[in-house]
């Protein structure tokens, strides 16, 4: 008898040789993509958390400049020195933390302060509040701390109406609702430009 080797037999040697080193070479990928992968979910909890964060801080904020433009909630109580300090606040806070942020949601937010500012409008002074000074629902003048200065701290000429208001602090709201993955029972998360 000749001990002579099949094809058959040569093939069978080579790929019983090769399993172990194939399960070892692929047991090592995912564990290295599993790593990747764990590394990733952790970067993206740190930013989620981060977000969060920053949330907490300028939402009472970011809700003050509603209810002062929109004759809502406390807006009696808040006067326009303290709005444009409020801005400048929120400003300092979304550019320095812009990075974290998606863009959509950081292009409602800018669209949202050039809903309630005139900004660039006059040279080395503040930016105008595009709010109305009297509305249906009250008059800015006839409140305690109101006096006729005030008026230059107003963009008189180019108001911005209750709605218009309303509806770039709702898209500021649902950007910030994608980005926090904040979903509503039965929806699921914001998948487009609104």
């Amino acid at each position: 008898m000749a001990d002579t080797w099949s094809s058959v037999q040569v093939a069978t040697l080579v790929v019983d040789a090769l399993t172990p080193i194939a399960v070892a070479g692929l047991g090592i990928f995912l564990a290295r993509a599993s790593r990747r992968l764990e590394q990733v979910q952790w970067a993206n909890q740190t930013v989620v958390t981060r977000r969060l964060e920053i949330f907490a801080d300028i939402a009472p904020d970011l809700n003050k400049l509603l209810c002062f433009a929109t004759f809502v909630g406390g807006w009696k109580e808040i006067e326009p020195a303290t709005v444009i300090a409020i801005k400048r606040r929120l400003d300092e806070t979304m550019y320095a933390n812009r990075i974290l942020f998606s863009q959509p949601l950081f292009e409602a937010y800018r669209h949202f302060m050039t809903t309630l500012f005139a900004t660039w409008t006059v040279v080395g002074a503040d930016a105008r509040l595009r709010a109305p000074i009297e509305s249906k629902w009250g008059d800015r003048r006839a409140l305690r701390w109101w006096n006729d200065a005030m008026v230059h701290l107003f963009s008189t000429d180019d108001p911005v109406g209750y709605d218009v208001i309303q509806k770039a602090y709702d898209q500021l709201a649902e950007r910030f609702r994608a980005d926090l993955y904040v979903t509503r029972q039965n929806q699921p998360l914001l998948a487009g430009p609104a």
